[in-house]
């Protein structure tokens, strides 16, 4: 399986759009790893899971993960630098004259209706499929299996982390951004399913803001050590970190030397992971 990560900022960027913070001030100097789009990945060329407001920049920055084929598009939740749900209108025959195939959106039945509501506001029809998904059921994405489970990240929305499945050669990925700490039911579900690799959102880096929605890098460190403790992650299996924040007080290099001791690297943008 491949997931390329077309961002790994949270909401507001890296550095942030009008911040001039010590963090910010020093990525704009270093550039590279330190300049983070907001946080997308496709996987296998053919699922993306979320649309940022920076879906634009991705496409030019990777021209070689065109959009025109795209079939399907996984939603996690409905904050909007996930959920850049008016950029679909450009899938409409004005915009992309070329395409033949519609666009199946999986999400929770809240987020469809969102979408639907946008909808009426194009300026044009797009064809879309809209599919419902529910917690720990199983839907064939593309060639893979998928299956949504529930993070802990808003009080009134149910937002999703996915399981991603290759059927043939049985290796799971879970791709946890927004997640914060899993309530019962979804640990319960995890405890010794088998994760060949894991992609998990470290918003809160090295602060300690007290937001429950989501994770330190003491927190991604717990899950991952909960994780291994219950049988479902080898040891050695790639464990990746992303959506991350100025406010974490941490660029690159800083993030990679404390996660590294727990066998944990850091995601960048443009990082083409393999497993």
């Amino acid at each position: 399986m491949k997931v390329f990560f077309l961002g790994t900022g949270a909401a507001e960027g890296f550095p942030a759009l009008f911040c001039s913070c010590g963090v910010c001030a020093l990525a704009r100097t270093n550039g590279g790893k330190d300049r983070r789009l907001r946080t997308g990945v496709l996987i296998d060329d053919t699922v993306r899971i979320d649309l940022s407001p920076d879906t634009l920049a991705q496409v030019h920055a990777y021209p070689q993960l065109s959009l025109s084929g795209l079939e399907n598009l996984l939603f996690t939740h409905t904050h909007d630098d996930h959920f850049a749900v008016r950029e679909l209108q450009y899938l409409s025959p004005n915009f992309a004259p070329c395409r033949d195939t519609p666009v199946r959106v999986w999400g929770t039945e809240y987020l469809l209706g969102r979408i639907r509501v946008t909808m009426g506001k194009f300026f044009e029809p797009a064809p879309l499929v809209l599919t419902a998904v529910a917690p720990f059921q199983t839907y064939p994405v593309a060639h893979l299996v998928t299956t949504p489970i529930p993070s802990h990240h808003k009080d009134d929305e149910l937002c999703l982390n996915y399981l991603l499945t290759e059927p043939e050669t049985g290796k799971t990925l879970l791709y946890a951004s927004d997640t914060g700490w899993y309530h019962a039911p979804t640990w319960e579900f995890l405890a010794g399913r088998r994760l060949d690799a894991v992609v998990l959102e470290c918003g809160l880096g090295g602060s300690d803001a007290g937001y429950e929605g989501h994770l330190s890098l003491a927190g991604c460190v717990s899950v991952r050590e909960k994780l291994v403790a219950e049988g479902g992650l080898a040891e050695g299996a790639p464990f990746y970190l992303t959506h991350i924040s100025h406010t974490g007080l941490l660029c690159h290099d800083e993030l990679s030397e404390r996660a590294a001791p727990h066998g944990i690297s850091v995601a960048y943008d443009g990082l083409e992971l393999v497993f």
